[in-house]
């Protein structure tokens, strides 16, 4: 694992924040995998490439505005970056501010996120790889 793969996610996290769309689709792969289970989405899915990717954002239009993933600890294990965070954004017709913790657990590939699995906590992300 090489401080290259942290700046990816850094990058990712950032451009997904500011809404950089095109920014967040350059570091990731044109075959990158997402994964969002049951245990962390009342509509769980797997996106894959560069249009799953824009599915999976488009998927918070008219339900949440200000949406980002602000990270609390990132780790380096076992070839992959794990995220600790908060999923975080305020509620269209609500306009309460809502969070959820996850964690993503990140493998980079030829210098390009390739898979990001998300977990409900550290403890299953750990066991699940």
């Amino acid at each position: 694992m090489t401080p290259t793969d942290v700046q990816m996610v850094n990058v990712l996290l950032e451009a997904f924040a500011t809404g950089r769309t095109d920014d967040l689709l350059a570091v990731l792969s044109d075959d990158v995998v997402i994964v969002i289970p049951p245990s962390v989405s009342a509509e769980p899915d797997v996106y894959e490439g560069h249009a799953g990717a824009r599915h999976y954002i488009a998927g918070f239009d008219g339900l949440m505005d200000d949406v980002r993933f602000e990270a609390d600890e990132i780790l380096e294990e076992d070839g992959r970056v794990l995220v600790v965070m908060q999923l975080a954004g305020r509620g269209v017709r609500s306009g309460i501010d809502l969070g959820q913790p996850a964690v993503a657990v990140i493998e980079v590939r030829d210098g390009k996120i390739a898979r990001i699995e998300a977990h409900p906590d550290l403890e299953s992300a750990r066991r699940a790889h």
